[in-house]
């Protein structure tokens, strides 16, 4: 029988942070392959692994009851800038993972929950730190946007929010579970108009009428349809606000947005902020946006094909690309097209 070799991975390349980290691991579970990565994070103005970043790998090797070291079988620290992962032969029915922080839950995510899909047997994730962080997808762009995505590759999953966490104590809480699943390729080409839409206010110990004001341009900046409008007062675990606004196109497809609220900065701003970002995704003409297609390219890549419309790719994505390619042996391209790319797999 051939012998695999563990797969390398430099994480200084392309884009430099911690999406490397997160999907090699992510492969290297799905590919039962060890995997050695060097140069975590070298791009990052903290290198190395962060407490968000150690906890994905925790929750990787819990998940496969596999064990993952330093150099020299080191026990890995925040700072720790090598890594050597190896899986394990099964899967666990339950993983608890808590971050420790407000480090988000749905990166966290990432990590685990295409492995948990593609498991023989049903799987329970419960994930404990930040639901709703800057620079990090919000629970519900996870649930709405990219669950709805795999469940068209046939995909079997639950996402539940059941408590929120937000900056700087974390402690929201979430909930996956998984079946058993076989991911088949679909293609993403079409948009079309918008024909719902929805705007949301969370205020985490701040007044009520932040999220009012944020509302009440939602009102304003969208007519046609009305969006459906919801407040979501979290209580005292701020202070902190976001402002999300999502739209669903003709052609089945979905995208949100989302703007953090700044201290002095005033809340009609902010979600000015989010619908200036909509209208720029709608008037591009494409059903996918960026963040979408970074998190589009690995599902379809095992499903062994598809394709989809999205705006340019970013540094994030070309480099996420090139770590997929790292173990799968699938074919990905991109040409452009109008108002974006087209991304071919397979």
């Amino acid at each position: 029988m051939a012998i695999r070799l563990p797969v390398e991975i430099d994480g200084s390349r392309g884009e430099g942070g911690g999406q490397v980290l997160r999907t090699a691991l992510a492969l290297a579970l799905i590919a039962r392959r060890k995997l050695r990565i060097r140069n975590i994070r070298a791009n990052r103005r903290k290198p190395g692994l962060q407490p968000q970043h150690l906890a994905c790998v925790i929750a990787a090797a819990r998940l496969c009851n596999g064990r993952a070291s330093g150099p020299g079988g080191a026990q890995l620290s925040f700072g720790s800038t090598e890594l050597e992962f190896v899986p394990g032969d099964s899967t666990v029915r339950v993983l608890d993972v808590d971050i420790g922080t407000a480090g988000s839950t749905s990166l966290l995510l990432q990590t685990v929950l295409l492995p948990a899909l593609l498991a023989d047997a049903p799987v329970r994730i419960v994930v404990t730190g930040g639901t709703h962080n800057p620079l990090a997808p919000p629970f519900e762009f996870l649930e709405r946007v990219v669950a709805h995505h795999l469940r068209a590759m046939g995909a079997t999953l639950s996402l539940t929010l059941e408590r929120h966490g937000m900056m700087p104590r974390g402690g929201g809480r979430v909930v996956v579970e998984t079946t058993p699943s076989r991911l088949t390729p679909i293609e993403v080409v079409d948009a079309g108009p918008v024909i719902a839409a929805r705007a949301t206010a969370i205020i985490a110990s701040l007044p009520r009428h932040v999220g009012e004001r944020e509302l009440a341009v939602a009102r304003e900046r969208l007519t046609s349809p009305a969006p459906a409008c919801e407040l979501r007062d979290v209580g005292a675990i701020g202070p902190h606000n976001v402002f999300m606004a999502e739209v669903e196109l003709a052609s089945g497809a979905r995208e949100l947005v989302t703007a953090q609220g700044e201290r002095g900065y005033p809340a009609e701003d902010v979600a000015d902020d989010a619908f200036d970002a909509l209208d720029d995704f709608v008037a591009a003409g494409v059903p996918v946006g960026a963040h979408l297609a970074d998190q589009l390219v690995l599902p379809l890549a095992l499903a062994g094909g598809g394709r989809f419309r999205t705006l340019p790719l970013s540094l994030h994505a070309t480099t996420n690309i090139d770590t997929i390619r790292e173990f799968l042996d699938v074919p990905i391209r991109w040409e452009p097209t109008a108002g974006g790319v087209e991304v071919q797999i397979g």
